[in-house]
């Protein structure tokens, strides 16, 4: 049992955000639930791969410059769920999160971009250079990507060729489990903005999802779908929970 209740035991995934109807929602959730696996986006992707996507030209803070394939999941106790379900739907699907953090979730790094840092990431750099967080991590991002791209002409010293090779792993490990899963948001926004992402607690995995159904903890559905939902699902025993309860 927890001590607090601002986590959950559960990471909830949320599907169809984008869809224009409950019906296709629903469909999706079904379609998901029959197949055993939430697809990691952007992709597609195999199983045990993961795709990262580069635009050296964007500044880190855009959330744009380095995405790796995930699939997303909050970490919200069911009560405080409708403001989530506000921005994105009223259909998911709930698992342990020990079931999770076995397939590899973690939670992302929210990062305050308005923020200012308490140190100067940098010998050399004055406050009115390092405004703000943003800033400081767009630096980041800048002499990354210039370390990165002198690798080549380290490697041509016989001497540090092994170094290279062992810099270069480094690098994509970064991208993969660290870059990758900054997330940058303006804490001074209602927590109902669709950017207000702070409030979503998020925890991601970066690959594809396999399940079975019994490792489903809870579904989310609107009431009127139950019977759909019981008839599509009939070995289906864990909780099913109402998106439209009263509160």
């Amino acid at each position: 049992m927890l001590a607090q209740r601002y986590v959950s035991t559960e990471l909830t995934h949320f599907v169809g955000a984008k869809l224009k109807s409950q019906k296709e929602q629903y469909r999706l959730l079904k379609r998901i639930l029959k197949s055993g696996m939430l697809k990691a986006s952007p992709g597609p992707v195999k199983t045990d791969e993961h795709l990262l996507l580069r635009d050296t030209d964007l500044p880190l803070s855009s959330n744009l410059a380095c995405l790796g394939s995930v699939v997303c999941f909050c970490d919200i106790p069911l009560c405080d769920l409708p403001l989530h379900m506000s921005k994105y739907s009223m259909f998911g699907l709930a698992f342990a999160k020990d079931f999770l953090t076995e397939v590899g979730a973690m939670p992302v790094i929210y990062v305050p971009e308005n923020g200012r840092p308490a140190l100067l990431p940098y010998e050399g750099y004055g406050r009115k250079s390092i405004s703000s967080q943003k800033v400081a991590f767009n630096e980041f991002w800048r002499l990354f990507k210039r370390i990165e791209q002198a690798i080549p002409e380290v490697e041509k010293l016989p001497t540090l060729k092994k170094a290279a090779k062992d810099l270069r792993r480094m690098m994509f490990f970064t991208e993969c489990n660290i870059i990758s899963n900054f997330k940058f948001f303006d804490h001074r926004l209602d927590d109902t903005e669709d950017e207000h992402y702070y409030m979503e607690r998020e925890w991601r995995v970066s690959k594809n999802v396999v399940f079975d159904l019994n490792d489903v903890s809870r579904i989310i559905i609107p009431v009127e779908y139950t019977k759909q939902l019981r008839a599509d699902f009939p070995d289906f025993d864990g909780e099913v929970v109402f998106a439209d309860w009263e509160h």
